[in-house]
């Protein structure tokens, strides 16, 4: 790409596509910007009495906008804060007509767009990006043209503006205002492989010729509308949607609403497919897709059909997905209690796609892996995932489709409700999934995980351009969001916060709103104020670590809280440590414990009946925060462990754990902790994975020290896991999966194995070679699918080259997107050098897809040997990384490469090496991604110094220790 700076003639930020003229340059006194200058518009700087609010955030910041009249822009952009569009015009209504051709990778278009004139202008500008706009004709009401008839007057904003424009002929004056006026563009686009706007995806033939076919579909979240068509690309512009596609005969078509007609070309053997008109929503959930399908459905009890498109001769495999989705809908229309609106919902599954599924009304795309589910051979925690996916994105279709935020800085309005509600769904159509217990070890522990850094932003945060938006599509916006949601509706209570949502949901359905507006409707059921409680927890970054000390007879507990930051205590500035939050206690059967803690230390008597009782705060673990227990308080939790909740169990291993890694607490209390659950026989399945994560925490920033270390790591870590092979199995027996916690064991088997194996416990990889072999043999019921992945990575990391020849040749063959992911994922486990070179490459060639570039790269980079290999490999390669896996949107390909790519390493080195390699390449929607790598890698050199000798000691004593027994 160029920037306006490179330009021949001119670095002006508008370039003109004829040679025509622009409205005549301002002759007052504003300030006039030169061709010289590099920025937008000189007046942004000079000219705050212009500057007017726009949206109001927490805490009462506000986000406003300048109204350029300068020279350069002459009043055809708004830039500023948010680089909004003019507002002299907006849309009510499009019809957009394509004609897409699936072997010249290219589309013809033509949209007429009705809009309402709102102020007087001289001039019409939209979003537009890498399209070809051949002409544009303006048609006010009373049928008169105000464009030239001999145009197009086409005028390109700055590349970064991402506009166009159709200058007037004769301007719209303010007698014009409040009528409706027509635009019509003719425009050409390239079905991209960028996974973003229109583009393609390649799938073979299904009549197996061989043949490399192509499908057609959308991903326009959050700004890639306007990749595909000339729009008003902003999710307050809302409007109803007509779409008409010219197709081959043979091709499904399909949109967000039913056909309304279908017209045939017989010669031209085409079809024309008209859809019905859309509700009112913003240009990011229009959705089409254009390829070959089967597909099942079935009708929820409120008449909706719905139905899953497959790849040709797997539509059984969508069977699950359908089934989820029928509950889904019928779940949130009574939870809502507002009846799903549409009269379909399609849900279609596509090769290549760059985030997991994507919400777009009455059309929800899938990564095939996310939707498609074969009994048997799909892992378990597979078909979990696809589960929760469809239930994050038919909740969307309320939260964020029918009720739509404001502006992208309150994505965590669409994200962090989705990602809660959609678990809900869950807990009430598979209760057997036991959901709740498992949202602490990924909601919970993504967020508290993302956000203990101080490069994290608020939930609510400021997005100036659209290349920021990207950035936020990360744990803060989906799992602080949702942990915030739960722990709000922990303290209101279910009932009360359900009716809080439906006064939400019913008072701004088909518009937009913000927090506050969620705030209110909540207060209005709850009675209390919800703004004034929530505030600092969604305006401020990051959360507090709790200290409870008590006295030696339990007779009083002094609370405190301050920031927790992954870095540790002794890095806090005197403003974070400053810093509090209206902290929602939780400590169950002590009455003098007040329900909120919402100053920095709080001292509370004990009743003398419960002094001998122990203090738990977070009873539930609803609440976003850590706690730290001084030996006192510790000491009668400790007794408690055998009656104490699932949950509260995992919450006292995660505390742990985390406030060693950050130096609150000693790491080896936390190893002390998990071997005393083994010694007690724990068998809960979320236990054990925050057991697992801690102690991958540890194994991850000690991959340098020395050999005797690691060795006495992976011991340690094999004497916690191979038991539970032991005495589960590798295979589920008969009947398991429908019996009582059956569910639970088959997830604790597959965690046990992959953990035994990666912890290279010698029986256990002896028994996976067994199997490996016999799989590759031709016995392909011989590895249980839930642990596939596990032995495949085994097998490559105990052997060469002719295991990785051998995942190669599963990966040609695989039938599967999921099966390819778990090959993949395996190539990475190699010891030597030289194979994880032969990976990497092979992670160039286009046998690996865009979207799974990420796999290859952090599964390497997650290994000790791999670490260092992939670092440097990545560095010396980045051309060609940035070539395959660059210029994509949300969920960049590229951006997760660059955080798989070096997130392992663990010096202060390290950390200044990787921002200075990919700082200085300002990589749209990537320096966040950057910014947040490189400190996680300081908390663990951090860690280090604190931790190094300490927990090396104490794992080498262990190991020597259970040597002697």
């Amino acid at each position: 790409s160029s920037s306006s700076s490179s330009s021949s003639s001119s670095s002006s930020s508008i370039s003109r596509r004829k040679s025509i003229m622009a409205p005549a340059p301002k002759t007052s006194s504003e300030p006039q910007a030169s061709a010289s200058d590099d920025v937008v518009c000189r007046s942004v700087a000079d000219a705050e009495a212009k500057r007017a609010p726009l949206i109001t955030l927490e805490g009462g910041r506000t986000i406003a906008y300048v109204r350029c009249e300068c020279s350069k822009c002459q009043g055809l952009v708004m830039c500023g804060d948010k680089q909004l569009l003019p507002t002299a015009v907006t849309p009510s209504h499009y019809d957009l007509a394509l004609t897409p051709n699936l072997e010249t990778f290219q589309y013809d278009g033509v949209v007429t767009v009705k809009l309402t004139v709102r102020e007087p202008c001289a001039a019409v500008t939209f979003h537009a990006k890498d399209l070809k706009i051949s002409s544009g004709v303006v048609v006010d009401a009373s049928g008169a043209e105000r464009t030239n008839p001999g145009g197009p007057d086409i005028l390109y904003g700055d590349e970064k503006q991402e506009t166009a424009t159709v200058a007037l002929s004769k301007p719209l004056l303010a007698s014009d205002v409040g009528s409706e006026i027509t635009l019509t563009l003719a425009f050409s686009g390239e079905l991209n492989d960028k996974l973003a706007g229109f583009y393609r995806s390649a799938y073979p033939a299904p009549d197996g010729s061989g043949e490399t076919r192509h499908l057609a579909v959308t991903q326009f979240e959050p700004t890639d509308a306007r990749r595909c068509f000339p729009c008003w690309d902003e999710p307050s512009l809302k409007a109803t949607f007509g779409m008409t596609l010219t197709v081959a005969d043979d091709r499904v078509a399909l949109s967000n609403m039913p056909e309304k007609s279908v017209t045939r070309d017989a010669e031209a053997k085409t079809k024309t497919v008209t859809f019905e008109t859309t509700p009112v929503m913003s240009t990011y959930l229009l959705a089409f897709c254009v390829g070959e399908f089967d597909h099942i459905e079935a009708t929820t009890p409120e008449g909706v059909v719905v139905r899953c498109w497959t790849p040709v001769g797997k539509s059984e495999q969508g069977r699950f997905a359908l089934d989820t989705a029928v509950g889904s809908l019928s779940f949130f229309g009574e939870y809502f209690d507002n009846a799903y609106p549409l009269p379909k919902m399609d849900m279609v599954a596509v090769p290549d796609f760059s985030a997991g599924a994507m919400e777009n009304w009455g059309l929800v795309v899938y990564r095939a892996s996310l939707m498609l589910f074969e009994e048997g051979k799909t892992p378990i925690n597979a078909k979990q995932r696809i589960g929760y996916v469809v239930g994050h994105e038919l909740a969307h279709q309320w939260f964020g489709n029918l009720v739509t935020m404001q502006w992208w800085s309150q994505l965590w309005l669409n994200e962090g409700f989705a990602t809660w509600v959609g678990w809900r769904a869950m807990d009430h159509l598979y209760p057997e999934w036991k959901v709740w217990s498992q949202f602490l070890c990924n909601e919970q522990g993504m967020g508290l995980g993302l956000d203990s850094l101080r490069s994290s932003h608020p939930v609510e945060v400021p997005i100036e351009s659209a290349s920021q938006v990207n950035e936020i599509f990360d744990a803060i916006s989906y799992s602080k969001g949702s942990c915030v949601i739960r722990m709000l509706e922990s303290h209101l209570g279910e009932e009360t916060f359900r009716a809080g949502m439906r006064i939400y949901v019913a008072r701004h359905q088909y518009a937009n709103a913000g927090t506050t507006d969620l705030w209110a409707a909540l207060s209005e059921a709850s009675g209390e104020d919800v703004r004034g409680l929530m505030e600092c927890w969604t305006s401020q970054t990051g959360y507090p670590i709790l200290s409870v000390a008590s006295k030696d007879d339990g007779s009083s507990v002094v609370v405190s809280q301050r920031r927790y930051l992954a870095s540790g205590p002794d890095s806090l500035t005197p403003e974070e440590s400053g810093a509090t939050w209206k902290v929602p206690l939780r400590a169950e059967g002590f009455a003098t414990v007040p329900g909120v803690l919402d100053a920095a230390t709080g001292a509370f008597d004990v009743a003398a009946a419960d002094r001998e009782k122990p203090l738990k705060l977070n009873v539930g673990q609803s609440g976003f925060y850590r706690v730290v227990y001084d030996e006192n308080a510790r000491a009668r939790l400790m007794r408690a462990l055998p009656g104490m909740s699932e949950v509260d169990r995992v919450g006292l291993v995660s505390d742990a754990f985390a406030c060693g890694a950050a130096g609150y607490a000693k790491t080896t209390a936390a190893l002390e902790l998990a071997r005393a659950y083994a010694d007690a026989g724990e068998e809960s399945y979320v236990v054990w994975n925050e057991i697992a994560s801690g102690l991958g925490g540890i194994t991850s920033a000690f991959f340098e020290q020395p050999d005797d270390v690691c060795d006495a790591l992976r011991a340690y870590g094999a004497s916690l896991f191979a038991p539970l092979v032991a005495k589960l199995g590798w295979v589920a027996p008969g009947g398991e999966a429908t019996a009582p916690g059956g569910y639970q064991t088959s997830m604790l088997r597959q965690l046990a194995v992959s953990r035994a194996l990666a912890y290279e416990h010698p029986a256990s990889v002896a028994a996976a070679r067994e199997l490996f072999d016999a799989y590759v043999g031709g016995d392909r019921e011989a590895i249980p699918a839930d642990i596939k992945g596990a032995v495949f990575a085994s097998a490559l990391r105990h052997g060469g080259e002719r295991e990785l020849d051998e995942l190669k040749r599963l990966y040609k063959e695989a039938e599967s997107s999921l099966e390819e992911s778990l090959l993949l994922g395996a190539m990475g486990a190699s010891k030597d050098p030289a194979l994880i070179s032969r990976v990497l490459e092979f992670n160039m060639t286009d046998a690996v897809r865009k979207q799974d570039g990420a796999a290859i790269i952090g599964a390497s980079a997650g290994t000790r040997a791999g670490r260092r290999v992939t670092w440097d490999w990545v560095r010396a390669n980045w051309d060609a990384v940035d070539a395959k896996f660059g210029g994509g949107g949300v969920s960049s390909g590229l951006t997760r490469v660059i955080g798989a790519s070096c997130g392992g390493l663990a010096s202060e080195e390290d950390a200044a090496a990787i921002e200075a390699f990919y700082l200085p390449k300002k990589i749209d929607g990537a320096e966040r991604t950057v910014t947040q790598a490189a400190e996680a890698v300081r908390a663990k050199s951090a860690r280090l110094a604190r931790d190094a000798d300490v927990v090396g000691a104490w794992v080498v004593a262990a190991a020597a220790a259970a040597e002697e027994k």
